[in-house]
This record gives C-alpha cells, sequence and structure tokens, in this order.
C-alpha cells in the first residue's frame, strides 16, 4: 500500500491538537509534579550533571530516562512554564494519532485485501480509528497530566515501532528475508520505548499476533503443509526474529521488577496472593473495555479497597466476562481472526498495569489505557471498510450508508466534546481532586489530595476540614493511618500561622505511632522556632533512633520535612542528611544519596562517616580522584572510619596515583 496522504495525516494531527490544545492552560498537579519536577532541580538542562542523573536515577521507584530526555529539552526551551510542558505533550499525542492512523491504514489494506475495498476507503476508516482513539476521554490523563509524560513518548515509540516492523515484514514474499533497516529501526524504537516507560513490554507479543493476522507470516496461516519447513517457518518469525524484543522487553521488565520490590512499590505474591491477583486483572480488562464504550465519570483515582475477595461479585462478574469474551474470540478465529488479534493485543499492553502487579493505592487508571485501545480503535475502522464493502454489495442501503456516516462525524464530535470536559477537570489540582471526590465518595485517598490542593492555595480552613473529614473516617483500629492525617493536620496548621494547633496535632499523631519519623523532625523544627532547643535536639536525636525504620516512608516526606531543619542547627541537619542519604541506598537512588552525603559534610565539615561514604558514592560513579579526597578528609577526621583506609587505596590504584599515608593508613605491602 501507498503511504497515506500527507493532506489527511496533517488534518487528523491538527483536530487532535486543536482538541487538547487547552490543557496549556493548565499548571502543575499536587500530584507527583511537584516531587517530579518543581522540587527536582537535576533534570534541568541537558548538561553533564543533569544527563549522568537521567540515566541512573531511579526516582519516585521509575527508571525512565527516555521521559526525562524529554522533560530536560522542555526546560531547555521553557524553563519552569508549565504551559511548554503541556504543550509538548499535546504535540507528541498529536503525531502518536497520525502514527495510529499510518498502522491503521496499512493493516486495513492487508486484512481486507487487495481491491477489495478502494484506497480511499481504508484511508477514511484508518482516520476514524485515529480519531476514535485520540479523541476519546480516557487519552486526557496522559495528555494533561505532566508527570504522565511517559505515556506518550512511550506510546509514540512504541507505535513507530510497530509501523517500523509491519512495514518490513508487510510486503515480503512468504519464507522472504524482512528488511532489515526497519527491522532494525523497530529493535531501536522498542528498546527507547521500554526506558520511557516499561509498561510497553508486551509488544513483543503485539508483533507476534500481527504476525498471525494479518500479515499472514506464520506457515500454519496460509495453510503450508506441516513438513520440516513448516517448524523452520515457525522458529524464524515467532523465536529468533523477536529475541532482540524479548531481549529488550525482559532486561527492562528486571529492571522493573527489582525497583518495585526494593521500592517497596510492588507487592510480593506472598502478600497479595495469586488468586486476588487474577481477580484484579479480570475486573481491570472487563473496566478499561466499559469505560471506552462509556466514559463517564472519569477519575484521576480509583480506589483500591482492600483486602480483594476474588469471590467478590465485583470481581466474579468481570473475570467470568473476560474469560467468556477471550473464549468466544478464540472460536470465532477462523471467521473473524481481527476479533482474536485486538483481543491479543489488548490484553499484551494491558496486563503489566492490569493488577498482576498491583502497585499503589489504585485498582485502575485513565492512563493504562492509552495504547492498549488502539487495538479496539482500529477494529472501529474496519467497521468503517466493512460498512462501505455492504453499501457496494447492496446489503446496506443508501439511507442506512449515510447514517452510518453520520453516526460516525457525532460519535467524532461527542468525544471532542467529552475530551474538553475531561480536560477542565485537570485544570488545576482543586478542581481535579473535587472531581475525584465526587466520583468516589467512599474513598479516603481523593479528600486527602483536595486537602493539600486546598492548602497550596492558600485556603487553610477548608483544608484542615478536609483532613478532619478524612480522620473521622479512619477507625481507632487503625492508628497508623490516624497519626498519618494527624501529621498532616498540623502541617496545615504551620502553613496557617498556628504553631501551638500544629504542635498539638504532632504530639497526638506521635502518641498514636511514636515510631513515625517524619513526625518527630517536624516537632523539632517547631520547637527549634519557639526556641526550645534542648527539646529540639531530643525530638531529632528520636527520629534518628528509628533510621532502621524511615523507608516505610515516603522518601519526598523525609526530604521535604528535614529541608525544615533549621540552618542555625547544621549538626542535626547534617546527621538526618546522612540517614537520609542511608534511605536512598536502600532504594538505588544512589545520585540523590549522594547529594545529600554532600550535604551532611558541608553542614558538618568533621562528619567523618559521610565523607567516607561520600567517597564511595564518588567510586561508583568512576570519579576516583574525588572519591580519594573524600576518603582523605575521613581519615584525617578519623584514622580508624570503617573502611576508609582500603576504600582510599583502592581509589588511589583506580586513580593512578599514590596511596596516601596517614594515621592508621599505610599502603599495603605486596
Amino acid at each position: 500500500m501507498r503511504a497515506p496522504p500527507r493532506g489527511l495525516s496533517a488534518l487528523i494531527f491538527v483536530i487532535v491538537l486543536a482538541a487538547f490544545l487547552p490543557t496549556v492552560g493548565g499548571g502543575f498537579l499536587s500530584w507527583d509534579d511537584a516531587e517530579n519536577l518543581v522540587d527536582n532541580p537535576h533534570y534541568r538542562g541537558l548538561g553533564p550533571a543533569q544527563l549522568g542523573w537521567i540515566f541512573t536515577a531511579v526516582h519516585m521507584g521509575h527508571y525512565i530516562p527516555v521521559t526525562w530526555l524529554t522533560f530536560a529539552a522542555d526546560y531547555v526551551v521553557w524553563g519552569m512554564n508549565p504551559a511548554g510542558y503541556h504543550l509538548t505533550a499535546a504535540l507528541v499525542h498529536a503525531v502518536n494519532a497520525v502514527l495510529v492512523y499510518w498502522l491503521a491504514a496499512r493493516l486495513l489494506a492487508l486484512a481486507f485485501g487487495a481491491g477489495a475495498a478502494p484506497p480511499d476507503a481504508i484511508r477514511l476508516s484508518a482516520a476514524l480509528a485515529a480519531l476514535v482513539w485520540a479523541l476519546h476521554p480516557l487519552r486526557v490523563e496522559s495528555v494533561a497530566w505532566i508527570t504522565e509524560r511517559r505515556d506518550v513518548v512511550s506510546g509514540a515509540l512504541a507505535l513507530a515501532a510497530t509501523l517500523a516492523y509491519v512495514k518490513a515484514v508487510g510486503d515480503v514474499a512468504p519464507g522472504g528475508a524482512v528488511r532489515r533497516p526497519l527491522y532494525w529501526t523497530a529493535v531501536a524504537c522498542f528498546t527507547l520505548a521500554v526506558f520511557a516507560k516499561s509498561m510497553v513490554v508486551g509488544l513483543p507479543l503485539v508483533l507476534l499476533a500481527l504476525d498471525v493476522y494479518p500479515l499472514g507470516r506464520l506457515p500454519f496461516v496460509r495453510g503450508a503443509p506441516r513438513d520440516g519447513t513448516w517448524w523452520r517457518g515457525v522458529l524464524r518469525v515467532a523465536l529468533v526474529e523477536k529475541l532482540p524484543f524479548l531481549a529488550a522487553a525482559a532486561l527492562a521488565a528486571g529492571i522493573m521488577l527489582a525497583i518495585g520490590f526494593r521500592w517497596g512499590i510492588l507487592a510480593p505474591v506472598s502478600h497479595e496472593g495469586i488468586a486476588p491477583r487474577l481477580a484484579l486483572v479480570g475486573y481491570s480488562v472487563l473496566f478499561y473495555l466499559g469505560k471506552t464504550l462509556w466514559p463517564w465519570p472519569l477519575s484521576p483515582l480509583y480506589s483500591l479497597y482492600r483486602p480483594v475477595d476474588p469471590l467478590a461479585l465485583r470481581y466474579l462478574l468481570p473475570t467470568v466476562g473476560a474469560l467468556a469474551v477471550t473464549a468466544i474470540l478464540f472460536a470465532l478465529r477462523r471467521r473473524w481472526p481481527a476479533g482474536l488479534t485486538a483481543w491479543v493485543v489488548y490484553i499484551a499492553l494491558l496486563l503489566p498495569a492490569s493488577g498482576l502487579f498491583p502497585n499503589g493505592p489504585q485498582i485502575t487508571a485513565d492512563r493504562y489505557s492509552y495504547l492498549p485501545s488502539v487495538g479496539c480503535a482500529i477494529l472501529a475502522g474496519a467497521l468503517g471498510v466493512w460498512g462501505w464493502q455492504a453499501w457496494q454489495g447492496r446489503r446496506l442501503s443508501t439511507p442506512i450508508a449515510r447514517a452510518a456516516l453520520a453516526a460516525a462525524l457525532v460519535l467524532v464530535c461527542g468525544l471532542t466534546l467529552l475530551t474538553e470536559r475531561q480536560i477542565a477537570i485537570w485544570r488545576d489540582s482543586v478542581t481535579l481532586w473535587r472531581h475525584a471526590a465526587w466520583a468516589d465518595p467512599d474513598s479516603d485517598v481523593p479528600l486527602f489530595y483536595l486537602g493539600w490542593a486546598l492548602a497550596e492555595a492558600g485556603r487553610y480552613e477548608d483544608a484542615r476540614a478536609h483532613f478532619e473529614t478524612c480522620l473521622a473516617r479512619v477507625p481507632p483500629s487503625l492508628p497508623g493511618l490516624r497519626a498519618q492525617f494527624m501529621l498532616h493536620l498540623a502541617l496545615v496548621e504551620a502553613q496557617a500561622g498556628r504553631p501551638p494547633e500544629a504542635e498539638r496535632r504532632l504530639r497526638e499523631a506521635l502518641a498514636l505511632d511514636p515510631e513515625h519519623p517524619v513526625a518527630w523532625i517536624r516537632l523539632g523544627n517547631l520547637l527549634w522556632a519557639r526556641g526550645e532547643r534542648r527539646e529540639a535536639g531530643h525530638a531529632w536525636s528520636a527520629a534518628l533512633e528509628r533510621t532502621a525504620i524511615w523507608p516505610r516512608y515516603q522518601v519526598w516526606e523525609l526530604r521535604t520535612a528535614i529541608a525544615g531543619v533549621p540552618e542555625a542547627s547544621p549538626a542535626a541537619r547534617a546527621r538526618l542528611a546522612f540517614a537520609l542519604a542511608l534511605v536512598l541506598q536502600e532504594y538505588r537512588a544512589d545520585v540523590e544519596a549522594e547529594e545529600h552525603y554532600r550535604l551532611a559534610v558541608r553542614l558538618d565539615p568533621d562528619f567523618a562517616a559521610a565523607w567516607n561514604n561520600l567517597g564511595v558514592a564518588y567510586a561508583s560513579r568512576g570519579r576516583y580522584a574525588d572519591a580519594l579526597d573524600a576518603f582523605v578528609h575521613a581519615l584525617r577526621l578519623h584514622p580508624g572510619e570503617g573502611g576508609a583506609c582500603a576504600n582510599a587505596q583502592r581509589a588511589a590504584v583506580a586513580a593512578g596515583t599514590r596511596p596516601p599515608e596517614l594515621d592508621g593508613c599505610r599502603p599495603e605491602r605486596t
């Protein structure tokens, strides 16, 4: 098939960009945007320091260097203006709509065969598929939420990989060699995609499903005899050609799982159990299909209520429904192979976020439908081609055909209006979380986020009311959760300029959970500001005594709490920064750990242990000369500092310099 005309591609781009252009009026949201962008200086620029962080950092439990590169480029162009970040996402999404159009046009031409439908019918049906996908309100979360840039970036790369693969093999004669430049382009795009967001790891299975239909590359699909060449063909197409894709997917999946378990984002199987996970998978599979057909109400957060009972009707009925759909499509695989292919594509791309690896407070999320829904949209395009064939064959009367065309236009317009309404919800944090609280009134999580959004907007009384509502809904049997809400009430009181009330809330939180390190740090900050320096020191010491349990809490809470420790108490800040660096190392956030070790030695130059650990951090990144200087500092302060002598000697050898000769540290004899 010839390339689709540029005019129609440009029209699709303009329509989609115009529909999502209102996102440019939105700001940074109180939902990970602060931790990822507003309060994170590491990505800002394309210099050596920023690139080093981008390619090594595990930030908030994610390793997404390709996405971080786009944020860095945004900063170079726009600084911290959120409008620029939104515009980039809208532009990439519009490009993705064009990629879906090109992919749909090629697949529909293959599916219906040469001459079965005129090129214009194929192109218009592919355009319908692209617009239905791109203008659907389920896409809004991925585009309007700046943090979720990884969806549109990984989506662009995955779509480009699929298109390159289809072009590489689609026009090749049976048994012929694939077009190597396009094939390796597909491999490269997929490799970049998994490091923009690892959710696309299921793409190799998507390519295999396309090999079956509509590409028809596997011998048994073509009805070839099952002799020796049959098996060789299957192995070449299904395994040999897919090995580079599988290698990239395995690497990304391994990194994702290792980080997830290390950060505590992913619960072990022994914690959740197999049956509840499968129940969540069944629920997710039917949830996105339902929201695709009836996209209202949509919410930024669909809360997961534990424990998950697999036999509850909420989970049992969707699971049975998903199994029934699978069985029906499998039974119809010969009469309607497109249905089974679209289903396999949907499941393969959805599975990593379907509940098999539960993480966070959500059971589902609109953003998870970004790529999995492409196959369903192409089926809508196929319906358009079928309608044209039925009209040509007089199985469909002209009035009905015109009504169907009008219905398609109404569908596109209706989706656009719903998308416009959904974009308005994402304009600011208060509007977003007020809508989420309305959509899920039984959940405390949206109320929590709404409270913080109100506090950030300076509406402290409203914020306090929301947090008190949350607290009233938490039963006494959950003292840890009650303490967490007490802590946030204390922060609101502090921001509102009511230190006595803030202290009272902090002490109530510590009475419920004496092991809460953030509450101890915040209490110390308040006591110091009131002039009670001895008591403040005791509070900070209490936090340090609980270093071993710090990983239970989100790192950003600890970071912001420590940032509030007064500059006038450098020793306390240094030790808290050192303890936080240990936590960051435990989570493999080595770049941020190094930053906090540097903070510790800057605040307390006599902190020998911090100098030693800073040297280890430098050495792990190949900065052996800097590492040697740090180890020498540690040894001069404390000749017996554990491991510093051996570390210094190894760093000297790696740096090609003479090992240090300090008290208690002599070069090893060989």
